[in-house]
């Protein structure tokens, strides 16, 4: 290899930016050229412009290319294309069939939430995300039946878990409410999308680090933080009262439980407050358990539930009983 060949590469290398192929699902044609990193060095896979098939990105799926990549500037194209589809089926909800509506919905929102991570003070991403997903719970709201076969079909996707787990714990948030009975569909909307955006503040940690089983001690600080760094994000920019704040800065309270247990040291004075506070944290575990990361494989509903009563079962009675008959009923189908 000359200098030449050696500059371009290099040229090459500088000038890309990593991206999920994900991203490049069911759009009618590639907006960027496309490489992948093999063999030591980065080849061109997908050219601009050309229709690519999703059996194609399957195929590259498998092959390990999960992570692709596209210049700068055309990888900003991409980010434009996905958003301006999800405005257009947000605006275009109620026409047609509701049902594939909302399952392209739940898709958009998840490669859009990671671009709102990637800079969480992007105000148009925040407020994209933010109209559509009152669009959502307006039809979850609605359509409860509809719950259980959007989990499963949404689960199944393979959206990266920090993508996911905030619509995964949200869809289960909107039916415990509703089995309640102490909501309406206001209240439940704007619970909903609290629930939504109460980890925005994990984007403080590079998502790479997710995937690893132990984090830096910095990072662990980070996470520990992440519920008020969510709150201070979000704060000022979108209509949630300071209520719905507060149920953001303290959704991890079972996580300082675990906490304080693993050390062996006594927390006496700290108590969930406020139901929906209780209601959030009860669906952000259990959606968590019930899924599979990349250094644990996923649980039980039985084991998620056992958990919940460990925690909440003696103090929380009433509530642990509508847990239970909820997911009871959710999972009907897998427990039979």
């Amino acid at each position: 290899m000359n200098a030449l060949d050696i500059f371009r590469k290099s040229h090459l290398a500088l000038n890309l930016t990593p991206f999920t192929i994900r991203e490049l699902f069911n759009i009618p044609t590639t907006p960027c050229d496309v490489f992948i990193f093999e063999d030591g060095k980065f080849k061109h896979s997908l050219y601009r412009g050309t229709y690519v098939a999703n059996d194609t990105l399957k195929e590259m799926i498998e092959r390990g290319h999960t992570i692709v990549f596209a210049s700068n500037e055309q990888r900003e194209e991409l980010k434009e294309l996905q958003q301006n589809t999800l405005r257009q089926v947000t605006r275009s909800f109620s026409m047609g069939d509701t049902y594939q509506n909302c399952k392209n919905q739940l898709n958009l929102i998840t490669i859009n939430l990671r671009y709102l991570f990637e800079d969480p003070t992007d105000d148009n991403a925040l407020n994209l995300q933010y109209q559509s997903l009152k669009v959502l719970a307006n039809f979850l709201i609605k359509n409860p039946k509809m719950h259980e076969p959007l989990y499963r079909y949404y689960a199944a996707q393979g959206h990266h878990y920090i993508f996911a787990q905030p619509l995964l714990s949200s869809i289960f948030l909107v039916g415990i409410l509703k089995t309640s009975q102490l909501y309406n569909d206001k209240d439940i909307e704007n619970f909903f999308i609290t629930s939504y955006f109460k980890d925005i503040g994990m984007s403080a940690i590079p998502i790479d680090k997710f995937d690893k089983e132990n984090l830096s001690e910095m990072d662990k600080v980070l996470l520990a933080k992440h519920p008020i760094i969510s709150a201070r994000i979000l704060q000022g920019r979108i209509q949630l009262s300071p209520a719905h704040m507060k149920v953001i800065e303290n959704h991890h309270t079972f996580s300082i439980i675990d906490k304080y247990d693993t050390d062996n040291q006594h927390i006496k004075n700290l108590t969930v407050t406020g139901f929906e506070t209780l209601m959030v944290n009860v669906c952000d575990i259990v959606a968590a358990m019930i899924s599979t990361r990349p250094y644990r494989e996923a649980l039980s509903i039985f084991e998620a539930l056992e958990k919940i009563r460990s925690h909440i079962g003696s103090e929380y009675p009433h509530e642990f009983k509508i847990i239970i008959n909820y997911f009871r009923n959710f999972f009907t189908t897998s427990v039979r």
